[in-house]
């Protein structure tokens, strides 16, 4: 007698274990290695090109569109704003993949700490500081709730420095991460677009 234990596929996992979503075919898992070093990294800093960097991962992908009869399994309104799919012409919802967001969130976070530089372009700072802090608060709770729901129980290593007494985090751990590319590429495919057409302060 012998028995055979199948392992669920990743769409099964998927579905097991993380809130519906239309993309749920694009998850795929892969083992990386965090390299967490701030030099000649295209997200660190400010200006035009780490801009760039973070408009390609977050704001230039848009908003997606939903059917009508998958905004249910959402538990969402249908008084939410509806939009026509761009190829098919079917009326159906807008929606935003929570990634982006949060990366919006974090992008915001990065241009708060480069206020000399962000400030004179205006964006959320025109609104004054109350409406910014605002704004930062509300990246803030986003994110804080985020890391919690996705709890990475990873574990890191520490080292010790000749002539210091405290332990340092060896930050370069092994990670096993949904595919960014994957799930951009699906948000991607199904975009409509931003809800406005802003600069790249705006984003």
């Amino acid at each position: 007698m012998f028995s055979i234990t199948l392992q669920p596929s990743t769409l099964q996992h998927v579905e097991q274990f993380s809130a519906w979503s239309p993309a749920e075919d694009a998850v795929s898992y892969e083992t990386v290695r965090f390299n967490i070093t701030t030099k000649e990294n295209r997200f660190v800093g400010s200006g035009p090109a780490v801009d760039q960097a973070w408009r390609e991962i977050s704001y230039d992908v848009g908003d997606q569109w939903l059917s009508k009869t998958d905004l249910a399994r959402l538990g969402m309104p249908e008084t939410s704003v509806k939009v026509d799919h761009p190829q098919t012409g079917e009326e159906g919802y807008r929606v935003g993949m929570e990634v982006f967001h949060q990366l919006h969130c974090l992008n915001l976070l990065r241009r708060v700490t480069y206020k000399e530089y962000y400030e004179p372009l205006g964006g959320e700072f025109a609104g004054g500081r109350k409406e910014l802090q605002e704004h930062t608060d509300h990246c803030i709770e986003v994110l804080r709730l985020n890391l919690l729901c996705n709890a990475d129980i990873g574990v890191f290593t520490l080292y010790m420095v000749p002539g210091d007494p405290l332990a340092w985090p060896e930050l370069n751990s092994k990670h096993v991460c949904r595919n960014f590319d994957g799930v951009r590429q699906w948000a991607l495919d199904n975009s409509v677009g931003n809800m406005e057409a802003g600069d790249l302060v705006n984003s």
